[in-house]
């Protein structure tokens, strides 16, 4: 992410689209999906839609684009478990895992509505390595609390570092797009340690995913704040 945001929106929007395209093959196991391959090309689509919209849109806010990408989402969720219908009992359960997974794929557009933010695609690079820091930082122990009080400070540090480095942010306002995308990380590292361990890789991968998407609105909202 870092990367691809660093050579422009273009290619975050490439590198986006891949992660979300690796990530919908895990989400249904994850989220207990009855329909695996419907709801993958229902999170696939969502996301997609999402991305071009966001990269096609005209006219700031960019992020605005992307709610129709949402109602989408939650049409095709609804329209799946009527023409695939799950097992009594499993409805309710397969709709809100696909909706779920879809609002992820969905707020991935953020990245590239701050990246289109005149001013502020310094700050995408800044969040997304800031993330993976946090990333690394949360598995250096066997004890949570130490990995997270580490993720948080790296995450930070990284994001400071880099607005010192870029002319168009602050060291400041580097730290906290840092901050914000260690707590993302931190938060969705907590609540996995509460759930079974995923038995498949690739929904173990897509766990790993959804922060990184999932701060795409975070980030977003710091560039809003701090840029404009």
């Amino acid at each position: 992410m870092a990367v691809t945001g660093f050579y422009g929106t273009r290619f975050l929007a490439l590198g986006i689209s891949a992660l979300i395209a690796v990530a919908a093959f895990g989400w249904p196991r994850l989220l207990r999906v009855y329909r695996r391959k419907v709801g993958t090309v229902i999170i696939a689509a969502s996301g997609a839609l999402s991305v071009v919209a966001v990269v096609l849109g005209r006219g700031e806010p960019y992020l605005r684009y992307a709610v129709a990408a949402a109602a989408g989402a939650v049409l095709l969720s609804l329209s799946a478990e009527l023409f695939f219908p799950s097992p009594p009992g499993r409805a309710v359960t397969s709709v809100t895992g696909m909706m779920s997974g879809a609002f992820v794929a969905v707020s991935a557009g953020a990245w590239i509505a701050a990246n289109r933010t005149p001013g502020a695609a310094d700050l995408v690079v800044a969040g997304a390595a800031a993330i993976a820091a946090a990333g690394l930082a949360a598995v250096v122990t066997k004890r949570p609390t130490i990995n997270a009080i580490i993720a948080l400070v790296l995450g930070t540090a990284t994001g400071a570092g880099l607005g010192y480095l870029f002319d168009s942010i602050s060291w400041a306002g580097g730290a906290l797009v840092g901050v914000v995308g260690a707590a993302s990380v931190v938060t969705v590292t907590e609540l996995a340690t509460r759930e079974p361990a995923p038995r498949h890789a690739l929904a173990a991968i897509a766990s790993g995913i959804t922060p990184v998407l999932a701060a795409g609105v975070l980030v977003y909202l710091s560039g809003r704040l701090l840029v404009g």
